[in-house]
């Protein structure tokens, strides 16, 4: 009976792992929100390198239907064209998952986080949200991109090494999509 003893260990163990796997996850997603903070903080000031802070020097980023376009790329439009792209006031990074049933924010919406060891994958949306009257109705009417990032952990922090914009000007009602 001695054998089965590290396996019923192990067993009683399971939920403690379980636990620091989900910490874990939850500590990636709060330094990648910060991070996407920090980029929208760097635009607000005008600050090129701040914003650019969030990417790898080989990032990419990729609207579809369009041809890719590499960070050096992107440097030149985005240091030349910084005053110009300060985000609308209120826009934060925020966790919040589930926009179907919750709803949806002005800013970067992250509202999924897979941690694969030092790469991750963020779904968000990324536009603004306002009141409106349908049919005599509020509703909250968003309208912007869905996008998916990939991320790796450097040495000096979870850095964004690819941008997917999945779609563009896409318009939802109350978290659902909506006709244009």
């Amino acid at each position: 009976m001695r054998h089965w003893a590290p396996s019923i260990g192990i067993l009683l163990l399971m939920p403690l792992l379980l636990v620091a796997a989900d910490d874990s996850e939850t500590e990636v997603r709060k330094e990648i929100v910060a991070a996407y903070q920090r980029s929208l903080d760097g635009l607000a000031r005008g600050d090129a390198d701040g914003a650019l802070a969030i990417d790898t020097e080989d990032w990419i980023s990729i609207t579809v239907g369009q041809k890719p376009r590499t960070r050096q790329e992107m440097e030149g439009y985005i240091r030349r064209d910084i005053a110009g792209m300060k985000p609308p006031p209120g826009w934060s990074a925020t966790w919040r998952p589930d926009y179907e049933r919750n709803g949806t924010v002005s800013g970067i919406q992250i509202y999924d986080v897979k941690v694969d060891g030092n790469s991750a994958v963020v779904l968000c949306l990324v536009g603004g949200s306002r009141t409106e009257a349908i049919d005599g109705s509020p509703h909250t009417v968003w309208r912007g991109s869905h996008v998916r990032d990939t991320w790796t952990k450097t040495p000096a922090g979870w850095k964004r090494k690819m941008h997917e914009k999945l779609t563009v000007n896409e318009r939802m009602v109350d978290g659902r999509p909506a006709s244009q």
